[in-house]
């Protein structure tokens, strides 16, 4: 890592430009005058002053009351500290306040919506937090033993032990044998099986269902996982009937 990756580290965490590089170049002089960040930083002298009272409002440098004025650098672990705090309480308020302006009418419009997402990573979270809203019944189809990650199945297991009826189905044996006890499993009939490279299907309470397939890359052997989810609709809920339908009632 060089100077300008920690300047851009700094940045992300809440820094302006010229903060984060007055704070680089103290921990080269362990303490210095303006005159002195300023040639090591790169940053107008003018500059120095605004930015190391900044940082001192971060809590991040001392400042020594003399002729001329000398600042000198936290300790590093108390500056990581300082700065993931602020950091972590930002976000805390930004998203309290988010929850707070997100109307009725975005609501409804989500509600009565088919939503495409992209990418393992995200599809599982996504799976994930459907599985912690469930309430009565809960369907989790895979298609790999990859695709029971270890966040999931913890998530699948809390739900059953508040009393949610949980089912993993597949059509392949080898999915089933890596479903942890006490989960219920379901073997999909083979005649059920479809011909196209399926991922999963999720059915939660009768209201909620996500599908993904995988999508060819432009190269040999790229792929990416790829779903649609729907809750809370006249939409979802005739989704759900056609899965569970096409799946002879793994519930029973």
């Amino acid at each position: 890592m060089q100077d300008e990756d920690a300047i851009q580290g700094l940045k992300r965490l809440g820094l302006t430009t010229y903060e984060a590089r007055v704070f680089v170049a103290l921990q080269k002089l362990a303490s210095g005058a303006a005159s002195e960040i300023s040639d090591v930083a790169d940053v107008p002298r003018s500059q120095v002053y605004g930015a190391a009272e900044g940082l001192e409002e971060h809590g991040l440098v001392e400042t020594r009351q003399s002729t001329p004025t000398v600042y000198r650098p936290v300790p590093l672990e108390q500056a990581r500290r300082q700065l993931l705090d602020q950091l972590a309480e930002t976000g805390a308020e930004t998203f309290d306040y988010l929850e707070t302006v997100s109307d009725s009418a975005a609501k409804e419009e989500r509600s009565e919506s088919i939503w495409l997402i992209r990418g393992s990573d995200v599809i599982a979270s996504r799976i994930t937090s459907i599985v912690a809203d469930a309430d009565e019944r809960l369907l989790y189809g895979a298609d790999s033993p990859v695709m029971l990650e270890d966040e999931l199945v913890d998530a699948l297991q809390a739900a059953a032990d508040a009393d949610v009826t949980v089912v993993v189905a597949s059509v392949h044996p080898e999915v089933l044998e890596a479903v942890p006890e006490p989960l219920s499993t379901y073997r999909v009939p083979e005649e059920r099986d479809m011909d196209v490279d399926t991922g999963r299907l999720v059915v939660a309470d009768d209201a909620t269902i996500l599908m993904s397939t995988y999508q060819t890359g432009p190269r040999a052997g790229d792929s990416e996982e790829v779903a649609f989810w729907a809750s809370d609709s006249t939409f979802a809920t005739m989704l759900v009937e056609l899965a569970e339908g096409w799946l002879k009632d793994p519930f029973r």
